[in-house]
Formats: structure tokens, sequence, C-alpha cells
């Protein structure tokens, strides 16, 4: 009976075991089953995501090729036509001993637009651009957009190099029109640079490069004009690209140094204010011009960080003279349009002032006429916002431009220095003295302090005393001089030459 209940309970056991196992097995086969439903939910996800990814390549793919054929936006024909009528030009060039030319065109300051008025604005004034550029030229030309703002032109059967040039004036010309665009009248100007063949090179790439070369040159020129490829440009270019590449080196500094020039009250016998001059000696090229500086630095950005370091150390530099004892009463920095155009500008200048304990009544911040005429708008805010902070804006080269009245009235000046050029000629001649006697009236009126630079000798310097004028810069007085030449004795010579 014993043995029967042990064997009856062992069956019990067993029977029990053998339900666990199979529930366990339906749990596991049910958790397997889940699994695989979700491996087949993420597989159909994936095959959808590949089908679509598969359409989005083929529709970009399929773009690709249209603007290969024709540019998307302006209609002109695409890389792959240009390319193929270049080179049908080119071997009936070489064939019956032709001359053809390659023109590439670029829109100055079109980033402007993009960020002022938006890049579809942009869009529609790169329309309006193309439809002008093909209607100047002649049917068998080719004309194609490469990237952005930037156009390229064929001209087949140039006989002689005046015809590319009658083109490219012409082009000029069409885009110097104004435009019309979202209600708004828009006037731009363009650069060009030619390369002609066989002169200037024999091969595809050789053309495209030196007429690109050509295109940097002219814009280096300054806006709107064109310019022919000539041999040294290959030397000018890379001296360019060595320059701004040492621009984001971190050695530039050891290269610069910074130079003051006196302006001085002739009635008074006062050094008033140091001009800040910035000098920068390269190890290859020597000493580097300011106007190279500028163009290099403010087409890679780096005036932002130069111009912040030489804005600190000329009035750290001021700052010591006071403390020596020295007279002049203010520190002048030239500022350029990026830093200008730059939103945390005004900050960072009371930032400097601050941080030195400088008062903002010793410091003049000057800018070139050309800025004015040219980006009015676009720096009106900043030098509101500076003349808020009791910085002094002066403007540098005047009475060479045509900047109007109103703006002067309107805008937050303090100084007008007169452009070096009305000096050359003032003991001389009597139109001259005129000009000169006009625009110290015309200061006067408006309340605005007048320097004249460039003054070089004692008949000069009557003069502009006869005329009013007794604020005066130039070698007459002294050379722009390194901090450590401005000594006591110096400042004693500079106000006998008084």
């Amino acid at each position: 009976m014993f043995v029967f209940i042990i064997l009856l309970g062992l069956s019990i056991l067993s029977i029990i075991l053998l339900g666990y196992g199979l529930f366990a097995n339906v749990r596991h086969l049910s958790h397997v089953k889940e699994k695989l439903g979700t491996a087949e939910s993420v597989l159909a996800k994936s095959i959808e995501q590949e089908r679509a990814l598969n359409v989005e390549l083929a529709e970009m793919k399929h773009k690709i090729e249209r603007n290969i054929v024709s540019d998307s936006l302006t209609g002109l024909p695409g890389w792959q036509i240009f390319e193929d009528r270049l080179k049908q030009v080119l071997t009936q060039s070489k064939r019956h001993k032709l001359t053809f030319a390659i023109l590439f065109l670029d829109l100055d300051d079109f980033k402007i637009i993009n960020d002022v008025l938006g890049l579809e604005a942009g869009d529609e004034l790169l329309k309006e651009v193309a439809e002008r550029l093909q209607s100047s030229v002649r049917q068998m030309d080719t004309v194609s957009r490469f990237t952005g703002d930037e156009f390229v032109f064929i001209l087949p059967h140039v006989s002689k190099p005046e015809t590319s040039a009658y083109v490219a004036q012409r082009l000029l010309n069409a885009i110097a029109q104004p435009f019309r665009i979202r209600d708004q009248e828009l006037f731009i100007t363009a650069s060009a640079g030619i390369a002609i063949f066989p002169n200037d090179g024999e091969d595809i790439s050789i053309l495209l490069q030196n007429a690109e070369s050509a295109l940097h040159q002219a814009k280096s020129h300054g806006d709107n004009n064109y310019q022919f490829y000539r041999r040294e440009m290959h030397m000018i270019s890379r001296r360019e690209l060595i320059l701004t590449s040492a621009l984001h080196g971190p050695d530039i500094y050891k290269e610069f140094s910074l130079c003051y020039q006196p302006q001085v009250n002739t009635t008074t016998k006062q050094i008033v204010c140091m001009e800040t001059v910035l000098r920068w000696q390269h190890p290859d090229f020597g000493a580097i011009s300011s106007d190279d500086f500028l163009r290099f630095s403010e087409n890679t950005g780096t005036i932002l960080v130069i111009g912040e370091w030489i804005l600190r150390n000329a009035c750290q530099q001021f700052l010591t003279w006071q403390s020596l004892g020295l007279h002049p009463h203010k520190i002048a920095v030239n500022v350029s349009m990026r830093q200008l155009e730059n939103p945390h500008f005004a900050y960072n200048v009371s930032h400097i002032l601050l941080d030195l304990n400088l008062e903002p009544d010793n410091l003049i911040l000057q800018i070139s006429e050309m800025m004015l005429l040219t980006k009015l708008g676009l720096i009106e805010k900043t030098l509101r916002m500076l003349k808020q902070l009791g910085v002094h804006i002066g403007v540098t080269g005047f009475g060479t431009g045509n900047i109007a009245l109103q703006h002067l009235r309107s805008f937050p000046l303090s100084y007008l220095k007169l452009s070096n050029e009305l000096i050359s000629d003032i003991t001389a001649n009597e139109e001259t003295k005129a000009i000169v006697k006009m625009l110290i009236a015309l200061a006067a009126t408006l309340q605005l302090q007048v320097i004249m630079d460039g003054v070089e000798n004692q008949e000069q310097k009557q003069v502009l005393k006869e005329l009013g004028c007794n604020m005066m810069q130039g070698a007459l007085f002294s050379p722009p001089l390194r901090a450590e030449e401005f000594t006591a004795l110096v400042e004693e010579k500079i106000v006998e030459s008084v």
C-alpha cells in the first residue's frame, strides 16, 4: 500500500512537471512569435524606407542630369552642353586657325542681396540677370551659369581682343541698369575676366583657369570693370593665396605692427589725435599695402578678429601715452565694412572700452566715404549705436565722392577728413581752393570738425589756414611712427613744425 502511494505521487508529480513544461513551451513559442512579428514589421518599414530612398535618389539623379543639360534656375545651358560647345569651338579654332574668347562674369556683392532680401529675391535677380546677359550677346555665343552668381561665356570667331572687350563692357552696362525685384529698385554691378585662345592657353582647363584669374584681378581693381588675362597673373594669384592663408596662421600677429600718425591743431599747436596705421611685413613678400590687407582680410572674414586686435592694442597704447604725460587727446582707428556689418560690433567696442577703462570720447572710428556711398543702409544702425555709446565717427577721403547732403545731415558724424587728392595742387589751382573752402564751410554748417590729410609743406599749410582749416595731418608734421618712437622729443619736434 505504501509503495502504491509513492508511485501514485510520483505519477502526479510527473504530470505536473509535464504540464509546466508544456506551459513554458507555449509561452516561449508565443514570445518567439511576438519577436517574429516585430521583425516582420521592422523589415516592412525598412523595405518602405529603402523604396522611398530609391525614389529620392532617382529624383536627385534626374535633377543632376537635368542641371547638367540645363540650369534649373535660369534655363541657361548646363555644364555638359557648355563643355560640348567649348570642345567644338576649340576644335574648329585649331583647325581653321581662328581666335575665340572665354569670359567669366561675377556679380559684385551678391551676398548682400541674399542676406538683406532673402534667397528667393536673390534667385529672382539671377533669372533677370541671365535674361539680360543672353540678350546682350550674339546668337553664336554661349552663356552658362557655373555656380551661384558666376556666369561664363564662349565668344567664338573673335578677330581681335577689342571685340571681346566691347562685349564685356556691353555686359557690364546691361547689369548696371536698375532691376525691379519685389517692388524694390536694385542697382548692382559686375566684374569680368577674359582669356583669349590661343594666346592665353590651348586647352579647355587652362583657358577656364586663366579667365577666372582675370576675373579675380578685375575684382581686386574695384567693382564694375573687366580685365584681360596676363601671364603675371599666375604670380599674383599665388601671392594672394599665400597671403590669404597667412591671415589664418597662428603667427600672423608677429608680422603685424601698429604705427601712429599725428593729427595736429595748427592754432593751438597741439597733437589732437593719433591715427592708427597697420603695417604688415611678410617674410617673403615684404611690406603689404593696407589696401591688400583690407581686401584679403575682408574676403576671408579674418578682419573681424584682426580688427578687434587692432582696436584693443591702439586703445591700450593711448592709455600708455596718457600715463606718460603725452598729449594726444584722442586715438583714431579705421574700421572696415565687414566690421560694421557685424551685428555685434558695437557691443565688442563697448566691451573693449569697459575692459580698458577708456572713455568713449577718446575714441574716433574712421570709415571711408566710399562705404557711406555704397553701403549706407547696411551700416546706419551700427553707426547710431556707436554714437549713442559716445564714440566719435569720422569719414576719411571726403570730397571725391558724391555723398548726398542729407546723409551728412542725418548721420551721426563728428569729423570729415578731406581727401589728400585735394591738397596736391591747392597752392596753384584756384578751383581746388574753392572746393576746399566750400567743404570747410559745409562742415562748419553741420558742426563737424574738418581735418586736411596729406599736408606736405609749409605753403599748403598756409593756404589751408587762410581757408579756415586748422586741423591737419601729413608728412610735414610726421610720418606714421611706431609707438616707441613717439617720445617727448618727437612730440616736441612735431609741435615745432606747427
